[in-house]
């Protein structure tokens, strides 16, 4: 099971209720509990963070649909582009 399994099944749960009362906006769930809801990405990162260190955690923008990848994109860190970077 994924260590975000929790967190997913409760965003999926939600889901009607956060789209009523939150759309567009950026909800963070840790250990299957909803923990709120924030203006922006930054906002709701920096919260999650300050709040359970390096996570796991979930963030998802209530209303956004899936994001699709083509099956030949390679995501790297931006830090990767260093000279150091892996």
């Amino acid at each position: 099971m994924s260590v975000l399994a929790k967190d997913i099944a409760a965003f999926t749960d939600m889901r009607r209720e956060l789209e009523a009362q939150h759309l567009k906006e950026w909800v963070v769930f840790h250990e299957g509990r909803f923990e709120g809801a924030f203006a922006d990405f930054e906002t709701a990162a920096e919260s999650a963070q300050a709040r359970f260190d390096r996570g796991p955690y979930l963030i998802r923008q209530v209303g956004a649909g899936p994001v699709q990848f083509s099956g030949g994109m390679i995501l790297r860190p931006v830090y990767a582009n260093n000279a150091g970077g892996v």
